[in-house]
């Protein structure tokens, strides 16, 4: 018989609530609950796959050991602890504690405790080696609010938003930019209230066809695009002057270093109308709640994502989207202490260049992390401090770091690679030790509302009300097993080092403004390993709403706390203020207005993109209604001119490598451009078809590629490629064939 119970997908951020279908303990069926508030029944497609996940026969049940020849043999959980721990202990009396570094990747969600727990293992150790996919992402975030300063109660974000204003994001496919829940409930209720959306992106996404302004620049062009909308605003007096003459520095400076970017001058530039760029300012200046929020697109597709993100924060500001004295805010962590907030400016910070020096490059440490584009370097690095072990938590580097072939290099001269995994992936299959994880439904999990969405980024992520849902695990591991939750790995090295670790949420990246004074960490009993309900009431002992209460709703829900959350006034003699006109930023502006207007169009050039069925680098068929590849994606136009149908194989090539890929037609696309998601495919020494492994678009950028000068992030969109079909090609319609 079935037996329904309540449980939380935990693939992606959304953290959808759902009802688990159970058959003999195994997961059968997933749907969403429809008695969920917030969600109401919503999951995504990946969501209700997750049984074929977890009882996929190919999927890792024990550890696994690389042999010399190259083969994998199962062992003991135990023995691999035993093993890893040896080698890690050689390795530190031999080479120094730097020689030990941890990736974190976008799986590692799936374990909330893993990475705060292998994070406090490596600093125990001595090594300063943490990299994360942040820095290959969106690391400009985190800087550009360094430089910024930090509003000390959130943004207005998702809290009756009367503008919303999405850049090279797409958040009906990503649920990044729209508040946690039902993707298009945001869209809805803004067109109810008689506000607008507007979509900046030079593909018409699922997001920019509902949008109520689709801006369709060509690729690169955001820094002139926002540049352009805070001329207008500046020029029209739209901006809220009273929160910017209380508040905040820096205006002359913008409005000088913005003053060239006129309608006239980014239509030309960035191939859009004019009149639409001032409709779009006009309409985000006039309304008094709003927010803007960049995405991959637009931090991929230039080296400057610190400067794009930078000007969103001043555009956000210089429009006064934030809390005031007496709000109440909406979205608290019912599962969190109860927050102070105040109606104040914590002033800018320290933002980049401190910290660690990695040995290969001489880049330095940021808000956002260590640049991970430097970690093959690091690995590779002839001489004294380079890494020689790494831990891949929740990654696939072979895939996902850019730059494949050095990637893949590296991680071959790696000592030791230990990867945590449910499959043989890329990555796994070049380490030496594979631990198996647990999945979601096998684990307790909590889930609680962010403070809208204080410290990310504006508008990036987090609910819109005080959301929490516990749930416990609903179905056992699979019988046999020898599974391990990725935290667990890391307790039982360091208890076997004899060291004594901490555990508390932590993040790769800076998140808010710096605490008021040190707070020790608190030390875990190392004598017993715990189980994660204990690690969640650690979690949660001093929680606004008891964890019990939450426990008595399982379908999750809003605890409106008995006093609201209201923002406090100012403190009394509080001098911090924003600033809008940091003099780096305002000179890197004008580079960017002196420098390649105009580049971005010559040739075919390559985008990102998100597909509904794909999770990052962890893309499995079962999970990906069998889809194995990626296609390149190009409009008719473009593949009528190269004599091109669909599903034809073609040969795609940039100035770092050349691959094999399926195209497919897509009117979405802007002619002259094409996309790909990216982490598919294989390494280039073990490539299958590509009809079957998919094509890595890694093997189309490269580590050397411009870079962000403050985060390191190599340039990993719009990439000027060249295609060619594979075989004859076919005749167009005026018949004859043409190259690109």
């Amino acid at each position: 018989m079935r037996d329904r119970r309540h449980s939380t997908c935990r693939l992606c951020a959304n953290r959808c609530p759902i009802l688990v279908d159970v058959e003999e303990g195994r997961a059968v069926q997933v749907g969403g609950d429809p008695d969920a508030p917030l969600y109401r029944g919503y999951s995504c497609r990946r969501g209700r796959l997750l049984p074929q996940l977890l009882n996929d026969p190919s999927r890792l049940l024990r550890p696994m050991k690389r042999l010399p020849d190259g083969s994998f043999a199962p062992i003991s959980s135990e023995q691999a602890l035993d093993e890893v721990t040896a080698a890690v202990e050689r390795l530190v009396a031999e080479h120094g504690p730097r020689s030990i570094a941890l990736y974190c990747g976008t799986q590692s969600v799936q374990s909330p405790p893993a990475y705060g727990m292998g994070r406090s293992l490596l600093e125990e150790l001595g090594s300063p080696m943490l990299f994360s996919a942040n820095t290959i992402d969106q690391p400009g975030k985190h800087v550009a609010a360094g430089l910024h300063g930090y509003w000390m109660a959130p943004a207005q974000a998702f809290d009756r938003p009367e503008v919303v204003l999405w850049i090279g994001i797409n958040p009906l496919m990503s649920y990044k930019g729209i508040p946690a829940g039902v993707p298009r409930d945001l869209l809805r209720e803004v067109e109810e209230r008689g506000g607008y959306t507007i979509t900046v992106d030079p593909r018409r996404t699922e997001t920019a066809r509902l949008s109520s302004l689709h801006l369709q620049p060509a690729p690169g062009e955001d820094v002139a695009v926002v540049a352009g909308l805070l001329h207008v605003i500046l020029a029209e007096e739209l901006y809220d002057r009273g929160f910017v003459a209380e508040n905040v520095d820096g205006l002359a400076a913008l409005t000088a270093a913005v003053r060239p970017f006129t309608p006239d001058y980014v239509a030309h530039r960035a191939g859009i109308a004019a009149e639409d760029i001032v409709t779009a300012a006009r309409w985000f200046g006039t309304a008094r709640r709003g927010y803007a929020v960049a995405g991959t697109g637009g931090n991929m597709s230039a080296a400057r994502g610190t400067l794009l993100e930078y000007l969103i924060l001043a555009l956000d500001t210089i429009c006064g989207h934030y809390l005031r004295e007496g709000e109440v805010v909406a979205a608290t962590g019912p599962l969190a202490p109860r927050p102070t907030f105040r109606a104040q400016a914590s002033p800018p910070v320290p933002a980049y260049g401190f910290g660690e020096t990695l040995r290969a490059t001489g880049r330095r440490d940021s808000l956002a992390g260590l640049p991970t584009a430097d970690l093959a370097d690091e690995i590779l690095f002839e001489g004294e401090g380079r890494v020689r072990a790494l831990f891949n938590l929740g990654g696939n580097p072979v895939v996902a770091f850019p730059g494949q072939e050095r990637t893949v290099r590296s991680m071959d001269a790696l000592d030791l690679l230990v990867s945590f995994d449910v499959r043989m992936s890329q990555t796994a299959r070049r380490s030496h030790y594979v631990f198996a994880s647990t999945m979601c439904l096998e684990i307790p999990g909590i889930q609680t509302a962010s403070s809208a969405t204080v410290g990310y980024a504006n508008g990036y992520t987090g609910h819109s009300a005080s959301w929490a849902q516990y749930t416990p695990a609903v179905v056992e591991r699979p019988p046999g097993s020898d599974l391990l939750e990725e935290w667990e790995v890391f307790f039982e090295i360091a208890k076997r080092l004899g060291l004594q670790i901490s555990w508390v949420p932590r993040s790769p990246f800076r998140i808010g403004p710096p605490p008021q004074g040190k707070q020790p960490l608190p030390k875990l009993d190392m004598s017993s390993r715990p189980t994660h309900d204990e690690i969640i009431e650690l979690w949660t002992q001093r929680a606004r709403v008891p964890l019990e209460t939450v426990k008595g709703h399982p379908h999750g829900g809003i605890f409106d706390p008995g006093e609201p959350v209201a923002v406090l006034p100012k403190e009394e003699g509080w001098q911090g203020r924003l600033c809008v006109g940091n003099a780096e930023m305002m000179h890197a502006l004008a580079d960017c207005r002196g420098g390649d207007a105009g580049q971005a169009r010559d040739g075919l050039r390559l985008l990102n993109r998100r597909m509904i069925q794909v999770n990052s680098s962890y893309n499995l068929d079962r999970i990906n209604r069998g889809i194995t590849n990626n296609p390149l994606f190009m409009n008719p136009e473009d593949m009528a001119i190269l004599g091109l149908a669909d599903d034809d194989e073609v040969d795609v090539a940039s100035g770092a490598g050349e691959v094999r890929a399926l195209v497919k037609s897509d009117a979405s696309v802007m002619t002259g451009t094409a996309s790909m998601a990216h982490c598919f495919g294989d390494a280039p020494d073990t490539d299958l078809d590509v009809r079957v492994s998919g094509t890595a678009v890694s093997r189309l950028n490269a580590a050397d590629f411009p870079r962000d000068p403050y985060t390191g992030q190599p340039q990993m969109a719009n990439i000027r490629i060249t295609v060619h079909p594979v075989g004859p090609p076919r005749h167009t319609a005026a018949g004859r064939t043409r190259g690109n």
